[in-house]
């Protein structure tokens, strides 16, 4: 049997948020075009396919349907170009909610309380809104979201309700009858696959929960962890080998497969661009080069619409609701 396997990549932005995240240290606020398009690049070299992450109103700088505060048009329009032309044919694209910083007033406006906060006390109806206009702004741009990926643990704590939001956003704004979300990481836990979290029995519709198996391995090339290229790309090759020993015996994606689950390996955008350095997309190719190496043709690089529908079939009720798209 082949082994499904996918790369998922969160914080999808033309600016970095570590300027925002983690302001006692250096991080530049414009993340280079050239970086995705290089990342573009190893993917099709390699066949790598999953989810890539786009924040629709990045750090409350503006809409990217619209203008970014401190971010040049061209900048901007240039990340967008590269997205919908290089990495949306092999990646499903998805919003990071909205800022993955202060929550959004719809009526206007920021919050004082980031997103993960203001999803804790909202109620379905209120995220319902919230997370269709990400939707609705990612479609202005000419990217149709088959899932959404959770900032930091946005929704932990309200899941059955946060689940069933992202159902109600999806039905709205795409009709979609089986959707997805990311929101838990799992790269220390015991190994657990997709799995459905919520069904609408009108409609038929299906959310799916899709965990990473791995942790970010290239999280630490990123200062104050590295703050050199030769400490970058040596926390690279670290974060290499914990997911995959050289002779491709030991790791934790030999740990995910050995248990027959699904291989979803996490990233951030920052991880790769790790402050100039690029140590983490050198690291991703180093990884992606050793996967081929161990296994082959027996990996089935895919994306996580496919994986929640292969879950969803797998988990079919008798009753059947109207039908969508998918």
């Amino acid at each position: 049997m082949p082994i499904p396997i996918a790369l998922l990549v969160a914080d999808g932005a033309p600016i970095n948020p570590m300027f925002f995240h983690d302001p006692p240290y250096a991080h530049s606020l414009l993340m280079p075009n050239s970086l995705a398009r290089d990342f573009a690049d190893i993917c099709v070299e390699y066949g790598a396919k999953g989810k890539f992450s786009v924040l629709p109103m990045p750090c409350c700088l503006g809409g990217i349907d619209g203008k970014l505060n401190h971010v040049p048009p061209r900048h901007l329009e240039g990340f967008l170009k590269t997205v919908r032309d290089r990495i949306a044919p092999n990646f499903d694209i998805t919003p990071e909610i909205l800022t993955h910083l202060a929550a959004y007033r719809l009526k206007g406006g920021f919050a004082h309380v980031y997103e993960d906060e203001w999803v804790a006390r909202a109620s379905v109806q209120e995220m319902t809104d919230y997370i269709a206009l990400a939707l609705k702004i990612l479609r202005h741009v000419g990217m149709s979201a088959t899932g959404v990926t959770s900032p930091w643990n946005t929704g932990e704590r309200n899941e059955d309700q946060y689940a069933q939001a992202i159902g109600n956003a999806q039905w709205r704004v795409h009709r979609r009858r089986v959707t997805w979300y990311f929101l838990h990481v799992l790269g220390k836990d015991a190994v657990c696959g997709p799995s459905v979290r919520y069904r609408n029995p009108n409609t038929g519709q299906v959310v799916v929960s899709i965990p990473a198996t791995t942790n970010d391995p290239f999280w630490d090339t990123q200062r104050p962890m590295a703050n050199s290229r030769n400490a970058a790309r040596a926390a690279a090759t670290l974060g290499v080998d914990r997911l995959l020993s050289v002779d491709g015996k030991s790791g934790r994606i030999a740990d995910v497969i050995r248990h027959g689950c699904p291989v979803t390996i996490l990233t951030h955008w920052p991880s790769l661009y790790s402050d100039g350095t690029c140590a983490g997309l050198w690291g991703l190719e180093r990884l992606l080069k050793r996967l081929r190496q161990r296994y082959g043709s027996g990996l089935e690089w895919t994306t996580c619409r496919r994986l929640a529908a292969r879950t969803a079939r797998s988990d079919e009720p008798a009753s059947k609701g109207k039908r969508g798209t998918y």
